[in-house]
């Protein structure tokens, strides 16, 4: 399937079915979306929500459909896993050979790995278990809501960094978790890219909900992620000016482990473009010399 899309911001890329929380590789010339997929069929009273899409366009006007990729399930690579939501794909040679990496949320209680030879596959799981769970110091249940939604970034070294979390439940906290509820994570990736060397790291991104998003731009690391939507605390409301509800917000360090500092939002609600509020999950990239979001 070939979709031709004009080359004015006409949205969205994809039409014909249910597809969310992007994320951006480029391998050579080529730019690959892979997105969460939503069958649109509740189980249990749940998303259903197994596998994802993959699509690939040269020029940012034209995209290629390659199909679906099984993540989740009795179908699934990763069968251990119930779900699979918010992909984060990545390539780096090893061992003089290019592979691939896809890390997905199963729910909000762990990340997973998958690996191909090729950006459209076939995909296996390299480890057969989660790559995060709780088990990761700095991931306990009493420190961080939820595991998931990641980020990857492979430095020009070659070393990979894994970014995700969530706020998890709010009900019952207070003003100052709402501002600073230090739920994402940053940990540093083995030489293979499909386990973790060390612990994991907090980031004090302000007014958090989800979404990590990461990129490298010059000698500068910008962390991004979707605020929360607590306007207020027991009726009282917050002042917020400086990080609107459901926004996306930027911060910035000269390391890829941090300290990262708060710039502020750079991409406003749905809402305020399409006339359809709702959740924001994002992912910024360069492709051709341009940043796209």
């Amino acid at each position: 399937l070939s979709l031709s899309i004009p080359s004015k911001a006409d949205n969205p890329i994809v039409q014909n079915i249910y597809t969310a929380d992007p994320a951006p590789m480029v391998s050579g010339d080529t730019l690959y979306l892979y997105t969460t997929h939503d069958e649109d069929k509740l189980v249990k009273n749940f998303y259903t929500m197994n596998d994802w899409k993959c699509y690939s366009t040269k020029d940012m006007v034209n995209w290629t459909d390659h199909g679906t990729i099984a993540v989740s399930g009795n179908k699934g690579a990763a069968k251990w896993s119930a779900n699979s939501w918010a992909p984060a794909v990545c390539h780096k040679k090893i061992n003089g050979k290019e592979k691939f990496f896809l890390y997905f949320a199963n729910n909000a209680s762990s990340i997973g790995v998958l690996t191909a030879d090729s950006p459209t596959g076939p995909w296996t799981d390299p480890i057969g278990k989660p790559i995060i769970d709780r088990s990761i110091t700095g991931c306990a249940e009493s420190e961080i809501g939820w595991l998931f939604d990641p980020a990857v970034l492979v430095d020009d070294d070659g070393t990979g960094y894994l970014y995700f979390g969530g706020i998890g439940n709010t009900d019952g906290k207070k003003e100052d978790f709402i501002r600073n509820p230090k739920c994402a994570r940053v940990v540093k990736l083995s030489d293979d890219m499909t386990s973790v060397d060390g612990d994991a790291k907090m980031i004090d991104a302000p007014f958090m909900f989800e979404d990590s998003g990461i990129n490298k731009i010059g000698d500068k690391y910008y962390y991004s992620y979707c605020t929360n939507w607590t306007g207020s605390i027991d009726g009282v409301a917050i002042d917020r000016a400086d990080c609107p509800a459901a926004n996306i917000a930027v911060m910035v360090s000269d390391s890829p482990m941090g300290d990262f500092k708060y710039v502020g939002c750079v991409l406003k609600n749905p809402g305020t473009y399409f006339g359809a509020t709702g959740n924001n999950h994002h992912c910024f990239t360069q492709f051709n010399g341009k940043l796209y979001a």
